[in-house]
C-alpha cells in the first residue's frame, strides 16, 4: 500500500472517524485515542503487513509502523475531519474519561514524567552528538583549550545546565497551566544559584542546590503551579487575570522551589545517582538483567521508567550507565531478527526478518520486537538471553553514554567522550558481541514460522 491507502484501511479498521477522538504518533507508532474499542477490526490491522504489532495501553490504542509512521501519520488528516491531533486545549471529555479511567496512579505519574521529559530528548541527542564530534575532532589534531573547541563545547554544554527550562515549558503544556511562567521560575533559579552563594529572602537562608541540570524540582513544582493557575483563573476577576496571575504565580512558586521543591529534589536526585552507582558495584549481574529485560519492558512500555533515572544521571554526573543496557538489548534483537530473515523458509517472513534487523541496526527496534521476534517467541527470547550475555561484559568494562537516544548504529556514538576513545570502542565491541549472540542463539533455538 501507499502511505495514503495504508492511513486510510486503518482509519476504517479502527471504527472510522467518528469513533476516533483524539491521535498523535511516537518514533514508530499512531497513537489513538478511540470512544468504543469494540469497534476495531483488530484481526483485519494485524492482517495489513505494514502492522507490526498493536498494542493497547494507558487509554491509547497504538499501532505499531516502524519508521515509516510519521509519512502515514501526516495523511491521516484527510480520512479524520474534526478530529484533534496531539493534545489540544480544548480536549472532549469523552477522551478524558477514555484515558483517566484506565491509569492507575503509577501510570498517571509515569504518562506525566514521561511527557515532560520526551520533548526534551531532542536537545540532549544534539548536544550529545556535538560532544561526540568533539571528542573525535580532538583525537585528529583541534586544539581542546583553542576557542573553536570552547565555543561549540560550550554550546553543547548550555543544553544539559538549561535542560529543566525546556522541561519546566514541556511539562506545563502538558498540564495545561502557563509555560512561560514555569520556564521563568526555573531559569531564574539556575541564573540566581550560578551566580551568588550564601543568600537569604527575608532573613532566612536559603538551602544551596544545584539547579543546573536538576529535573526533579521542576518535576514536583509544575503541578502545584497548574493547580494555582486554575485557582487564580476561576477566582480572580477577569479583568486581573491577565495582570496579576503571572505576578502570583511567580511570587509564590518562587519561594515553594527554593525552600521546598528545590532540597526535595536535590535529595531524591543524590538517591537516584548513588543508586545508579551502587547498581554499577555489582555491573556484570546488575547490567545483565537490565539488559536482558530491557525487551519485556518495550512491549509492556515500563522502560520509560528508566528516563528520569537516565537524564537525572546524565546531567548530575555527565554520563550515564543504566542507558547502556539498551545497547546490548537493540543489537540482540537486530541479530535475532536477521537470524529470522536467513533461516526462515517462507519468503515473507525473511522478507520481515531481514527489513526490521536492518531498521533495528539503522533506526527504531520496534518492527523487529512487535513485527518478528514477540509473534515468532523463541527469537525473543534468544534476544533476551544474548542481551543478558552482552549486559554482563557492559557491566564488567564499566562502559556507559555521554548522551541518550535511542541505540544504533549512528547513536553508538553517544558513547565518545572524556580524553581517549576506548569506551567508544570497547561499546562498539559489545554491540557486536550482542548481534553476534542475538543471531547464533536464534539460529540454535530455532521459532515456528506458522
Amino acid at each position: 500500500m501507499t502511505h495514503k491507502e495504508l492511513a486510510k484501511t486503518i482509519v476504517e479498521k479502527i471504527g472510522g472517524s467518528e469513533n476516533v477522538t483524539l491521535y498523535t504518533h511516537c518514533i514508530t507508532r499512531l497513537r489513538f485515542i478511540l470512544k468504543d474499542k469494540s469497534k476495531v477490526d483488530e484481526d483485519g490491522l494485524r492482517e495489513l503487513k505494514e502492522v507490526m504489532g498493536i498494542v493497547d495501553r494507558g487509554g491509547q490504542y497504538q499501532i505499531v509502523i516502524g519508521s515509516d509512521v510519521e509519512r502515514v501519520f501526516n495523511e491521516l488528516a484527510p480520512f479524520l475531519p474534526n478530529v484533534e491531533q496531539d493534545n489540544p486545549e480544548g480536549e472532549k471529555e469523552e477522551a478524558k474519561e477514555s484515558t483517566e479511567e484506565k491509569k492507575s496512579p503509577l501510570q498517571t505519574v509515569m504518562s506525566y514524567v514521561s511527557a515532560s521529559i520526551a520533548p526534551t530528548i531532542t536537545v540532549i541527542v544534539a548536544a550529545g552528538l556535538i560532544n561526540a564530534v568533539l571528542a573525535i575532532a580532538v583525537q585528529f589534531g583541534l586544539d581542546n583549550q583553542g576557542s573553536t573547541y570552547t565555543v561549540w563545547n560550550s554550546f553543547a554544554q548550555l543544553a544539559f545546565s538549561y535542560l529543566p527550562v525546556w522541561l519546566a515549558f514541556s511539562a506545563a503544556k502538558y498540564l495545561k497551566t502557563d509555560g512561560y511562567v514555569a520556564a521563568f521560575i526555573t531559569a531564574a533559579t539556575i541564573t540566581l544559584f550560578s551566580s551568588a552563594k550564601n543568600m537569604s529572602v527575608f532573613g532566612i537562608s536559603i538551602p544551596e542546590v544545584n539547579y543546573s541540570g536538576a529535573i526533579v524540582p521542576v518535576l514536583l513544582m509544575v503541578p502545584v503551579l497548574a493547580v494555582l493557575d486554575k485557582f487564580l483563573t476561576n477566582h480572580l476577576h477577569k479583568n486581573l487575570v491577565y495582570m496579576f496571575k503571572p505576578l502570583i504565580c511567580a511570587a509564590v512558586m518562587l519561594p515553594l522551589v527554593l525552600f521546598v521543591f528545590g532540597p526535595i529534589g536535590a535529595f531524591v536526585g543524590t538517591l537516584l545517582v548513588d543508586a545508579c552507582i551502587a547498581l554499577m558495584k555489582v555491573g556484570p549481574i546488575s547490567m545483565a538483567i537490565l539488559a536482558a529485560l530491557h525487551p519485556i519492558t518495550v512491549i509492556f512500555g515500563m522502560h520509560s521508567l528508566f528516563t528520569p533515572i537516565l537524564v537525572n544521571e546524565l546531567t548530575t554526573s555527565g554520563m550515564t550507565h543504566v542507558l547502556c543496557r539498551a545497547l546490548a538489548a537493540n543489537f540482540a534483537m537486530a541479530g535475532a531478527a536477521v537470524a529470522v530473515g536467513v533461516k526462515a523458509k517462507k519468503v515473507s517472513t525473511k522478507s520481515v526478518g531481514f527489513s526490521a534487523g536492518v531498521t533495528a541496526l539503522l533506526a527504531a527496534t520496534e518492527p523487529a520486537l512487535y513485527g518478528v521476534l514477540l509473534p515468532l517467541k523463541r527469537p525473543l527470547i534468544a534476544a533476551c538471553g544474548a542481551a543478558g550475555v552482552a549486559g554482563a561484559v557492559i557491566g564488567l568494562l564499566g562502559i556507559h553514554a555521554y548522551s541518550m537516544g535511542s541505540f544504533n548504529l549512528f547513536t553508538l556514538s553517544f558513547t565518545i567522550g572524556g580524553d581517549t576513545m576506548t569506551n567508544f570502542y570497547m561499546a562498539c565491541g559489545c554491540a557486536a558481541l550482542a548481534f553476534v549472540l542475538g543471531f547464533a542463539f536464534t539460529w540454535l533455538l530455532g521459532f515456528k514460522e506458522d
